[in-house]
């Protein structure tokens, strides 16, 4: 999934999106991302674990509340893909870093054309705060901890719980969002997600 500039920022966790290969560069992308987080309100830093994604009380997930989720997905995605691409010791650890920034530019690429042409201006709900704080926790952590074995465990460990939480993001934004278009780039974005948490939870099991 675009740094953040919150972030200084690039994932949903990871809602959750992934697709096409990405024709503007990483700075331009990285702009993408920031516009959608940085109408999100400053809260303080929690668990990852606490950024759930539930559809607004009263009503489906609408369009512009599943892109805005989406785009905080793909940004951290790209943010904590680039530190690790920089940090990373092992090449496989490497080489899957660059793999998930390139995914998810183009993911972000692909929901920023969809949201011009239906005019569609990305709205983060309630519950993007948390997602926002989860993601600044994990670049924090990641800045913080020495390039090497541990840095490769740290990244890998937060890739699998990201990949976890954006495809059930992905999953309930599936059965809720009010678009026909979203719900169809969602669609596309399930089998890629779930790609990379198969693959970050394969490096995992190796990871001494």
């Amino acid at each position: 999934m675009h740094t953040f500039t919150r972030l200084n920022t690039t994932l949903a966790f990871g809602a959750a999106l992934a697709l096409a290969a990405c024709g503007k560069t990483d700075s331009a992308m990285a702009d993408s991302a920031a516009g959608v987080t940085d109408s999100v309100a400053t809260v303080p830093a929690t668990s990852a674990d606490s950024a759930t994604m539930t559809p607004p009380a009263g009503g489906a997930m609408t369009a512009p509340n599943a892109l805005a989720m989406i785009g905080l997905s793909n940004g951290a995605e790209v943010q904590t893909g680039q530190i690790a691409e920089q940090k990373g010791t092992s090449n496989e650890v490497r080489d899957f870093a660059k793999m998930i920034v390139k995914d998810h530019q183009a993911m972000q690429k692909e929901a920023d054309e969809l949201a011009m042409k239906a005019n569609l201006t990305p709205q983060p709900p309630a519950q993007a705060e948390q997602k926002r704080a989860a993601a600044d926790q994990m670049v924090q952590q990641l800045n913080a901890t020495a390039k090497g074995a541990e840095f490769d465990r740290a990244f890998i460990d937060g890739q699998v719980q990201a990949h976890q939480q954006t495809l059930t993001e992905l999953q309930q934004l599936q059965s809720s969002v009010d678009n026909a278009d979203v719900r169809a780039l969602i669609e596309k974005a399930i089998p890629k997600v779930q790609g990379h948490l198969e693959h970050a939870q394969k490096i995992q099991s190796g990871l001494k």
